[in-house]
């Protein structure tokens, strides 16, 4: 499990090999951090201070990435517990290094060295950093208050992985008639028939999604809708109630109003009123836009069910909205899939990423790998090997239930010797079998661009700081380049490259593709509006605990709901499988603030050409290549050659 470029041995990799790396990781660190606060004025250089503290949290933090991974994704229970535990010990190892006043000071006296004064650019950014992080977290208060905030920072962190163990663990089937789920499609029917003539549906997000959208019975998009978001219900309400407190008691303790305004010293955003008055402005231009969508889908609802009540509810959004689609807008969803079998959609996105940046994948073989399914493959860039990567496609029980890139190892270049970074895409698409692929819904096709669009950047990153790398560009901006990337799922130039037929081999037809264009904006309210939703529940809890501890986190979800213009579904909680609201602590307002930056970048693609080339490879050295090497909002300026606005982020929400 150590950093360098030769494959780990995923399957080999067990619960003592985790537990010994622990141990390890945790003894050369104890040496370092000795040999980083004995160093005396004068004789502090580059190397034995700065980077000996960036080399000391590069080995914590590569092995967590490891651990990270292992713990959502590996079948066998004891290496996932070790992992999971391993995990735990060496994030309070980790948040206790900002505690060590020694180090602190350390740090602090070379800032104001002269040798400090020689420093480049990106090296002062890193000393700035790294005394913010220092300073915010327990630098300014006493040794006694740093003490306790060791016991809650364990706190927070064995809460924050019990939360995610319980939704990952979750396990729960529904039994349905075959009159309940008449309208959904005959091949998923297969695999779910029993010999009793009945229909068990495992809950997990493609089931969930194809009933929702093919049911006819509103009984069982209800049921397999409660179902799916009850998952670790109602164990997560009390880790959810324990998380907002010691979170606002962390907060509070290190002189902050809430841990909102805690998280957002190091964001973009900067203030919980800047958040407030984004997160504001923008429900307020996006509830007139869900009031006509809604009315959109009550319409089609009444069409076919004249006599059913006017309401529609969470349930209905998916079903109703491809009734739309496919009489409304003639857009038959159903159609549009055959265009993007999972392989050639997969091959068709390296294709657009390659044109537009230049670079190159080669799926590898052989390689050691963690399950049965899973591939692996390398990137290229000017021929010269730049990283690898992992797929993990299909969901499995006990596996990480969304979406997501997941970090493996960093780049690293030290004396000229590099170390490559590895990334792992997991996902849950709906899988095949050998009479009928994997076919995706043009949604799933964007969620893969978005994720590989993580990946790509978590790839393409370079810094000589390896906490300046790619994921650590700040919380409320990460989210940009992966955004950004869903453009091309929106452009013909790009999916004439690949949509094809999985029966006749013809390209995605223009006239298909334009019915999708005009539909592009349907729900478009009500979709961002559950963004905002979102971002508020979660800056909710976190900014205003006193609200949280007086109403409950319960009944906030269900006060705040209304945004959406819909009765609230009683009986679902779904904030106990809201993933989020764990690793994303207030910081879920960020996908709507990052996606401003994505689509003002886009434009510039817009003027230039969608697969422009030179565009593409600008993009990528002055944005992706830098990872955090320098100030989010100077990055956007040199690629825009302006000050970023939200104009083009308005247009394509579709207002005006």
């Amino acid at each position: 499990m150590v950093h360098s470029n030769s494959p780990i041995l995923f399957d080999k990799v067990n619960a003592a090999i985790i537990s010994d790396a622990v141990k390890t990781v945790i003894y050369i660190s104890d040496q370092r951090i000795q040999r980083l606060i004995s160093e005396t004025k004068g004789k502090q250089t580059v190397e034995n201070t700065l980077m000996g503290y960036d080399e000391l949290q590069y080995d914590i933090s590569d092995l967590l990435n490891k651990l990270g991974t292992i713990k959502e994704v590996y079948v066998d229970d004891s290496s996932r517990n070790a992992a999971e535990q391993g995990s735990d010990q060496l994030s309070v190892y980790y948040s206790n290094l900002i505690l060590n006043e020694k180090l602190y000071n350390n740090l602090k006296q070379y800032s104001e060295s002269e040798n400090a004064k020689t420093l480049n650019a990106s090296q002062k950014k890193f000393v700035r950093d790294m005394l913010i992080s220092f300073e915010k977290n327990g630098m300014k208060i006493s040794a006694d208050g740093r003490k306790s905030l060791e016991l809650i920072n364990t706190k927070i962190i064995d809460l924050g992985s019990s939360f995610g163990k319980n939704i990952a663990e979750s396990k729960d089937s529904v039994e349905f008639s075959e009159l309940d789920l008449k309208g959904v499609p005959v091949e998923d029917l297969k695999g779910w028939k029993r010999a009793n003539g009945k229909y068990m549906v495992y809950v997990n997000g493609p089931n969930s999604i194809k009933i929702g959208q093919y049911a006819q019975s509103d009984y069982a998009r209800h049921t397999i809708y409660d179902h799916y978001n009850n998952r670790a219900y109602p164990q997560n309400i009390s880790v959810l109630d324990s998380l907002f407190y010691y979170r606002n008691k962390l907060a509070i303790q290190l002189g902050f109003k809430s841990y909102a305004e805690y998280a957002l010293v190091d964001k973009m955003a900067k203030t919980p009123a800047n958040v407030w008055a984004f997160e504001t402005d923008l429900k307020a231009k996006l509830a007139p836009l869900v009031t006509k969508d809604l009315a959109e889908l009550k319409a089609i609802k009444h069409q076919l069910q004249p006599n059913a009540t006017d309401s529609i509810f969470a349930w209905d959004i998916s079903y109703y909205t491809k009734q739309l689609l496919d009489s409304k807008y003639q857009l038959n969803t159903d159609e549009v899939k055959e265009y993007f079998e999972l392989n050639n959609t997969i091959k068709g996105m390296f294709t657009v990423y390659q044109k537009l940046f230049n670079i190159e994948i080669k799926e590898t073989k052989n390689l050691p790998i963690w399950y049965s399914k899973v591939r692996s493959f390398e990137m290229y860039k000017e021929n010269k090997l730049i990283g690898m990567f992992y797929f993990d496609l299909f969901p499995r029980r006990n596996k990480y239930t969304h979406f997501e890139c997941s970090p493996i190892s960093q780049y690293r270049n030290e004396n000229g010797v590099e170390v490559l970074p590895v990334s792992a895409l997991i996902c849950n698409f709906p899988e095949g079998n050998i009479l009928n692929p994997s076919l995706l819904n043009h949604s799933d096709v964007i969620t893969l661009f978005h994720e590989f669009g993580h990946l790509v950047h978590s790839l393409l990153g370079r810094s000589d700081i390896v906490a300046q790398g790619p994921f650590n560009v700040k919380g409320d901006f990460v989210e940009a380049p992966s955004q950004f990337l869903e453009n091309w799922c929106w452009e013909y130039a790009s999916l004439k490259l690949f949509a094809k037929n999985y029966k006749t081999g013809a390209i995605l037809p223009e006239s298909l593709f334009n019915k999708m264009k005009q539909a592009q904006l349907v729900n478009s309210g009500i979709a961002n509006m559950r963004q905002a939703y979102f971002g508020t529940l979660d800056f909710t809890y976190e900014d205003n605990y006193s609200l949280t501890k007086k109403e409950g986190i319960t009944q906030i979800a269900k006060s705040l709901f209304t945004l959406n213009q819909i009765p609230y579904p009683e009986g679902s909680n779904f904030i106990c499988s809201f993933g989020h609201l764990n690793g994303y602590g207030a910081n879920y307002y960020g996908y709507l603030w990052s996606k401003v930056f994505a689509q003002d970048m886009f434009s510039v693609f817009q003027k230039n050409g969608v697969m422009d080339n030179v565009t593409g490879i600008r993009y990528r050295k002055t944005i992706l290549e830098k990872g955090a090497t320098e100030e989010e909002i100077d990055l956007l300026r040199t690629f825009l050659g302006r000050e970023p606005n939200s104009a083009a982020f308005l247009k394509s929400l579709g207002i005006n």
